[in-house]
């Protein structure tokens, strides 16, 4: 990946984590469990659900740059996207667990994209997911890893206020 492309992707997602980490120190940490509805995540949800997601991105962008073209992603019905966003799985993650974690995926992340390299961005592989067949790799860093934590703080912002 491009030092510029690469700067900018990890200043974004470096930014939304930060952004993330703040919320969850300024929240109390009974709040961060209350949903706003019956269909909504509570804060802590989003933020189970974005450590779980970052690292099942991060080992399929991985993969993918082992084995190209290997069939890639998931739905929404994934075992482990669903027990990330379980309450009973929620219930049991403390607030300063939730912040060393999320601070671990910058890291984490970093690390992945530096072993991108540009031509790699325009490769296409099949995909589990119908609405992913096709997408580049690009595709992946960029919508769901960088833009997917990004939507998720703003997710975040808006259920707090909801239950506050």
């Amino acid at each position: 990946m491009t030092t510029a492309v690469l700067n900018e992707r990890l200043e974004t997602f470096k930014k939304s984590v930060d952004d993330i980490v703040a919320v969850v120190k300024n929240t109390e940490e009974a709040t961060l469990y209350v949903k706003p509805s019956e269909k909504e995540w509570s804060a802590m949800q989003i933020v189970s659900h974005i450590l779980e997601a970052v690292d099942f991105w991060v080992a399929d962008l991985e993969a993918l740059l082992v084995v190209p073209g290997a069939k890639w992603g998931r739905n929404h019905e994934h075992v482990r996207r669903l027990a990330a966003v379980d309450e009973n799985v929620v219930s049991r993650i403390k607030k300063e667990y939730a912040i060393i974690k999320l601070l671990n995926l910058v890291p984490k992340v970093e690390a992945a994209l530096a072993r991108v390299k540009e031509e790699d961005l325009v490769k296409t592989a099949p995909s589990y997911n119908p609405n992913f067949e096709g997408k580049p790799l690009s595709f992946l860093v960029d919508h769901l890893i960088v833009q997917h934590v990004t939507g998720h703080y703003g997710q975040m912002v808006r259920h707090l206020e909801k239950v506050r």
